[in-house]
This record gives C-alpha cells, sequence and structure tokens, in this order.
C-alpha cells in the first residue's frame, strides 16, 4: 500500500490534472509525475486468466496517517481514508490481478464539480434556480471506472442473392402496355474481412451501460498514458467484476453489425439489393486492453426527486438527467394554452346568430370545453413523465451502483 504524504508538511497528497502531478492540499506543494505511453493491445491465442474476486468480502485496511482502521471491499485498489482524508492506494493488488494498459488522468478538480453541473442545468429552459433552495447538488470523490477493450481480425463468410433494379414493360388485362420496376436477383457468395478494434465493454457489472457508454464516448483517444499508482491517489478505483471471457463474447457480438455493415456496403457498389442467407463470422488476431476512465458522480435532489449525472473527469463533459421545475413549465405551458385555445377557436369560429357562436363543429362554448380537457389530459401526461425521470426507491433497490452512489452522497 502507498500512501503519498507531502514532503514539505506530510499532509495528504492526491492527483492534480492542472500541474499533471500530485498535489498537498494543505500547502499546496506540487510534485511531478513522468509520464509515459500506454500500451497496446495484447495479442493471444487463449484468454489470460485473472486471479478470482471476491468483491463482497470486508478486509481491514489500516490507514498509515492517521492509524485509523477502516474495511475495504475485495476489489477496491484506491480509496481515500474516511478519517484524515489521506489517498491509500492498494497497488499491490492492482498488480497482482493486471497491470492496466491505459490510464486517462484526472483533469478536472473536485471544486469544479458543482459548479459544472449548476451550468450544464442552467443551459436547460426548464431547469429550476440555480438558487433555489430546493436544489441541492452532491458528488462522491473522483472514480476510475475499468473498460476491457478488445480487436480481432474479423473474417465473414455468406453466401445470399444481390439484385439490380430493371424496368419491366408488360401488358395488363386491358392490353395496355404497363412498366414497373422489377428486380433481377443472381446467387453471390464470398468473404470479407476487416481489422476492428476499440470495442470497450465495462468491466464493472453494477455501472449502468449507457453511463459506462456515455464516459468512453466522450473520451479522447489521445487521453491515455500508462498506469501509474499516482494518478490513483485521492481517488477511488476498483478491479474489474466483469469476466475478460464475457467481456469479449460481448465485444464479439458488436462486431458482427459492423463487418456486415462494411460488407453490404463493399457490396453495394455492384448490387442495388443485397439479401444474406448465411452470414458466417470468426476471428483472429484478437487482442485485448485493460483501462481506466476516471468520473463524478453527482447527485441532485430537487423536491425529493433524485437525478443522477456523470461528469467525465477528462473532459468536464456531463451526462444524466437534470432537475425540471414544475412552476417553470406549467407557467409555460398555462401560457401556450392561453394562447393557442382562443386562437383554435377562433380559426373555427363560423357565424353567431340567433342560435348563439356556432363553429364548423358545433357551439363555440362545446369546442372550448373540449379544448381545455384536451390540454388539461396533456398537462397530466407531461406531469406523469416528469415524475418518472425521478429515481424512486425500487431503482435504487434494484441497481447496487445507484444506491452505492446515493449512500455516498447523503
Amino acid at each position: 500500500m502507498k500512501v503519498y504524504s507531502c514532503p514539505a508538511c506530510g499532509g495528504a497528497m492526491e492527483w492534480d490534472g492542472a500541474s499533471g502531478g500530485l498535489k498537498c492540499r494543505n500547502c499546496g506543494t506540487a510534485l511531478s509525475v513522468r509520464e509515459a505511453a500506454p500500451a497496446g493491445y495484447h495479442r493471444y491465442q487463449a484468454l489470460p486468466s485473472f486471479m478470482s474476486l471476491q468483491p463482497y468480502q470486508c478486509l481491514p485496511v489500516r490507514c498509515p496517517v492517521c492509524g485509523a482502521e477502516t474495511k475495504t471491499d475485495g476489489r477496491t485498489v484506491s480509496l481515500i481514508c474516511p478519517y484524515c482524508g489521506a489517498g491509500l492506494v492498494l497497488d499491490g493488488k492492482q498488480l497482482a490481478f493486471a497491470r492496466p494498459d491505459g490510464t486517462a488522468r484526472l483533469m478536472i478538480p473536485g471544486d469544479r464539480v458543482r459548479l459544472l453541473i449548476k451550468e450544464w442545468c442552467g443551459r436547460h429552459p426548464f431547469a429550476p434556480d440555480l438558487t433555489s433552495k430546493h436544489l441541492e447538488v452532491k458528488f462522491i470523490s473522483p472514480q476510475y471506472i475499468p473498460f476491457w477493450v478488445f480487436s480481432a481480425r474479423v473474417t465473414a463468410k455468406y453466401t445470399g442473392r444481390g439484385g439490380r433494379n430493371m424496368t419491366v414493360t408488360e401488358k395488363n388485362a386491358r392490353g395496355i402496355a404497363v412498366t414497373r420496376t422489377a428486380v433481377d436477383w443472381h446467387p453471390i457468395s464470398g468473404t470479407a474481412s476487416a481489422d476492428l478494434e476499440g470495442f470497450c465493454v465495462p468491466a464493472d457489472q453494477d455501472i449502468a451501460g449507457d453511463y459506462a457508454s456515455f464516459l468512453w464516448r466522450s473520451t479522447p483517444a489521445d487521453a491515455f498514458s500508462a498506469w501509474q499508482s499516482e494518478y490513483f491517489a485521492g481517488s477511488f478505483s476498483f478491479l474489474p467484476t466483469v469476466p475478460v471471457n464475457e467481456a469479449e463474447a460481448m465485444a464479439h457480438e458488436r462486431m458482427v453489425p459492423e463487418i456486415k455493415r462494411r460488407t453490404v456496403a463493399e457490396l453495394s457498389r455492384s448490387w442495388s439489393h443485397i439479401d444474406f442467407r448465411e452470414f458466417s463470422v470468426s476471428y483472429s488476431g484478437r487482442g485485448w486492453r485493460l483501462v481506466q476512465i476516471p468520473a463524478y458522480f453527482v447527485i441532485c435532489r430537487y423536491h425529493g426527486g433524485i437525478y443522477v449525472d456523470a461528469v467525465n473527469g477528462v473532459t468536464g463533459e456531463i451526462f444524466g438527467t437534470y432537475p425540471i421545475s414544475l412552476r417553470k413549465v406549467t407557467i409555460f405551458y398555462a401560457t401556450a394554452a392561453a394562447v393557442l385555445i382562443p386562437g383554435y377557436l377562433f380559426f373555427d369560429y363560423g357565424s353567431c346568430g340567433m342560435r348563439g357562436c356556432l363553429t364548423d363543429s358545433g357551439s363555440i362554448f362545446a369546442d372550448a370545453l373540449i379544448a381545455l380537457c384536451v390540454a388539461t389530459g396533456a398537462y397530466a401526461l407531461i406531469y406523469i413523465a416528469l415524475r418518472l425521470r425521478i429515481l424512486g426507491k425500487d431503482d435504487l433497490r434494484s441497481s447496487p451502483w445507484l444506491r452505492e452512489i446515493a449512500d455516498r452522497t447523503r
């Protein structure tokens, strides 16, 4: 276990993306960390075996700074001492499992996260006022999310038929010549191959897939460098809980549509229509990498509702749901209804006589009542949709990942 302490005051040091090194939280002393290029894909014929994890086994860890003892699960690599705030890095556990081939360095400091979230909410017109006493923004310390990344040379063998559009002229039952378009089909077969890489699978089985996809998609390829334990100082990080063989199977499933798309694009140069009868895929030159991406997970609480957001620790991009002010929605909807309903009645207005004001469809008062009922029903649907955006107790119970974030941000 490593603890990075300040040589000047002895305080805890954490990774600081702005300086590209470690920085003391007490006196601001900075120590540079040498950067190295990340490792490439590991080529293999059979998947490597990693040590078995017992993620729910509690292990005691004693902080060398304050001497307090805390408990961690079996997959924790780095944590923050809950008593003194020192960053503890269990680098031996990480190296016993597998050295990450690439680590995206944390660039967004924690003191900017709340500001980024509030700026993001402020760009949405129906978000609550940022000064609202009902809006509460809390976030957990930076957390590194592990990803398995795979590459392979994919070879596809296919059979089927290809067709070209042709114009056919024939006579109908009345003897009149009619022109129509038909497809001239021909049998096709062949092979196609491509080198595919960058197919990632989140190695944490608890994280929601859309949040994991966002982190991978929003992290630049050049943000990765070789893993060093200093990057984890002041952050949480964990070993993978998704077995590499399961992850590779999921990555291969995603490679099939890609090779099929490329095959169709190539065949489309000669054929207007393509119909595959058989399409089999094989893999060679397989490779894998283990990379880690930092993120902040944020809980926004507003009028009892819970909204979860992810902030990319490299770019500051945000993904998730933002609170919506029901008051703002109601005012906007009432204003729109007050303008649209009279406008509708005005354009539908027919005449006014002894029978009263009539429209093309009947009494203007009946039309007004119908429009009001429709507007009320539409507002009820909007209200229900807004309530569905809020996480409930069932969501938190079903997802350990969401439950952990909610518990750690209370």
